[in-house]
């Protein structure tokens, strides 16, 4: 019955997939970028402290620029808008976790590749990365668990046929009170995902 009322099963869905599509788009940056801060000390730690800053905006004033700019780019009430929206947020908090497991990596691995002939590139996409994949997978299971929790701008920038599970329970509170039988239902199935998630992090 949840999962059939107030297209719960829509909304589901619609979290999966801007959970997981905003993963895989804001790990790619957040590795490059932990990456060269931990190798390269990139701008120093004014850098690192900017990137860390960033995390301490209260997401209220975001909203309406953010509301604004993809109404003007046709981007409010999709998924995809949604899908960049959460891969901005999580990007400073995953590259900042990739940098310290980057940094816990012997740097004579990567001369040793060099060495033998291996790029700069080289080393890290044959070196790097296969070794720290365990933090790359704790990294994108912590930024699904903070896509797929995210109320404000699910709120503001979807529709409904857009909502995400956090909107799609926020609904099932109407004039008329609070429906108890959907909203526990309902709440059992949307933290499934996330004690799936919880138990394979634990894993690194």
């Amino acid at each position: 019955s949840a999962l059939l009322s107030s297209r719960f099963g829509q909304s589901y869905l619609n979290s999966l997939i801007v959970a997981l599509g905003s993963v895989l788009l804001a790990l790619p940056f957040a590795a490059t970028t932990g990456y060269a801060f931990a190798r390269f000390r990139t701008g120093g730690r004014w850098a690192r402290f900017a990137v860390l800053a960033t995390q301490m905006l209260p997401p209220v004033a975001l909203v309406l620029p953010t509301f604004t700019l993809f109404r003007s780019l046709e981007l409010s009430n999709s998924l995809t808008g949604l899908i960049i929206v959460y891969a901005a947020l999580n990007l400073p908090f995953l590259t900042w976790i990739l940098m310290g497991f980057f940094e816990g990596i012997p740097v004579d691995l990567e001369w040793a590749a060099m060495t033998d002939g291996a790029t700069a590139w080289g080393a890290f996409w044959r070196i790097v990365l296969p070794v720290s994949m365990p933090g790359i997978a704790a990294a994108g299971v912590l930024g699904f668990i903070l896509a797929w929790n995210e109320f404000l701008f699910a709120l503001v920038l979807s529709g409904p046929k857009t909502a995400t599970i956090p909107v799609a329970l926020a609904a099932l509170q109407t004039s008329n009170g609070v429906q108890i039988a959907k909203v526990s239902a309902g709440v059992v199935l949307a933290i499934l995902p996330l004690v799936v998630a919880s138990r394979f992090i634990q894993r690194f």
